[in-house]
């Protein structure tokens, strides 16, 4: 075991604690679950760090700490009254803040973290608390019932946190799973349970997809500007790159422009189903617009995955919305432009052979993809542990200063072997089960939630 005995009771905790809350039975021990799991997410996180020379100069400054402190203490309570009186706004705040990163400046290093999202969480936590335990609390409300398709996803998203819990112990890079349950999967397993608490309607829903667009507008226009501009916010790494380049990637406030890429994709194919599924007028006029801005921004991210990913997600609309015949179209469409885009030229080979070539025009992850293999090759039963694909790739592989396989199958292959990737595979099946349901092209909103996850 690589992990040591605190790291392993907190990893265990934050994860087990979440997936005790995913599958239990009643709201109340879902809070309570919850709670415990943030904690010792938190608690996990910062022993993990506390030692870091990046953490000195706070470590340093009880005056920083206490004024973090203080501002949470007057956030929290804030946002716990706004979400209690205003029911909608948690969930539409949720969505507007999904993907917004603050970079944060420490000991001459910047990292970029969801903050806004994390205190959303938190505020949420805090108001489902408040709810059934505070002064004045109602009797525990009953919850719905539950399609078997949607229990047995809950079982395999609490099964999927367990056992990358258990891999972590013997894992090669302890610290990145530490990072990876306290960074995503605790507080987003929250943010899933929370956002399933939530009584839907078609006007929220619409609220959720007016302020997604909305917020998608103005990173847009971000990246516009720095189009213009021939300059970048963040990442100077790639404002070097684009120096010497033919072609300027943005990437309005995100650090990698394939990030931005995916986000205004996915905003364009909710905006789709709107379109697809209303009957005319002005809203759809003002989607259809909307969504020609994001495109116009998504064109300069140069970012070909994003394009795959938005047209594979168009061509799940057509199909539920118009049927076989409509996907077919679409389709046909798609390769016509990519055979198009082929012929001109876009992703030729180069001196080296069609083999390289490909490599070069992806980035170097045909090279990545090869090794991810050979890593999984090494240990097919149970991986290298969670979160350990960087660290097996560079000691194992090759030393590159990229070892991020891009692929998530490779990854769980590789880091959590076959008993991992069979996991997952049976938590991608049931999640399309799920999505794919019985009524889901009577519904907009289903719809575009279906095509976004394909995407």
């Amino acid at each position: 075991m690589t992990a040591s005995p605190l790291e392993a009771v907190g990893l265990l905790v934050a994860c087990g604690g979440t997936a005790a809350a995913i599958s239990a039975p009643g709201r109340r021990w879902r809070w309570i679950a919850l709670t415990v799991a943030l904690a010792a997410a938190l608690a996990l996180l910062a022993g993990d760090v506390w030692d870091d020379p990046r953490f000195a100069d706070l470590r340093s400054s009880p005056a920083l700490i206490g004024a973090g402190a203080l501002l949470l203490a007057v956030v929290i309570p804030t946002a716990v009254w706004a979400f209690r009186r205003w029911r909608w706004a948690f969930p539409v705040l949720a969505f507007a803040v999904l993907a917004l990163r603050l970079p944060m400046r420490i000991a001459g290093e910047t990292s970029s973290l969801l903050v806004p999202l994390y205190l959303v969480i938190a505020a949420g936590l805090a108001s489902a608390l408040w709810e059934e335990f505070g002064p004045g609390a109602t009797p525990p409300r009953a919850l719905r019932p539950e399609p078997r398709p949607v229990v047995w996803l809950r079982r395999l998203l609490a099964a999927a946190l367990v056992v990358y819990a258990l891999q972590a112990l013997y894992s090669a890079d302890v610290s990145n799973a530490i990072e990876n349950v306290c960074f995503f999967l605790a507080p987003f397993g929250a943010l899933f349970m929370l956002l399933a608490d939530v009584r839907w309607s078609e006007r929220l829903l619409a609220s959720a997809a007016i302020a997604i667009a909305a917020i998608a507008v103005g990173y847009a226009l971000v990246a516009f500007a720095e189009y213009a501009s021939r300059d970048l916010i963040l990442n100077s790494e790639l404002l070097k790159s684009n120096q010497i380049k033919p072609f300027f990637r943005v990437n309005s406030v995100f650090h990698d422009p394939n990030v931005l890429g995916r986000y205004l994709a996915l905003v364009i194919i909710v905006l789709g189903a709107g379109v697809a599924w209303s009957r005319g007028g002005g809203w759809a006029a003002l989607a259809t617009a909307t969504g020609l801005v994001l495109l116009a921004a998504l064109v300069l991210t140069f970012s070909i995955t994003s394009f795959i990913a938005l047209l594979i997600g168009l061509i799940v609309l057509a199909g539920l919305r118009h049927g076989l015949w409509g996907a077919a179209a679409a389709a046909a469409a798609t390769v016509a432009v990519a055979a198009a885009f082929f012929a001109l030229g876009g992703a030729g080979g180069d001196d080296n052979g069609p083999e390289r070539g490909i490599n070069k025009v992806t980035s170097g992850r045909v090279g990545l993809v090869e090794g991810g293999l050979e890593l999984a090759e090494d240990r097919p039963l149970l991986g290298w542990g969670s979160g350990a694909f960087g660290r097996a790739y560079f000691d194992q592989i090759r030393e590159t200063e990229t070892t991020t396989s891009h692929s998530e199958p490779l990854t769980v292959a590789a880091e959590q072997g076959v008993v991992g990737l069979a996991l997952y595979v049976a938590l991608l099946g049931s999640m399309l089960r799920v999505m794919f349901g019985a009524g889901v092209r009577s519904s907009a909103a289903r719809s575009a939630v279906a095509a976004c996850m394909v995407a």
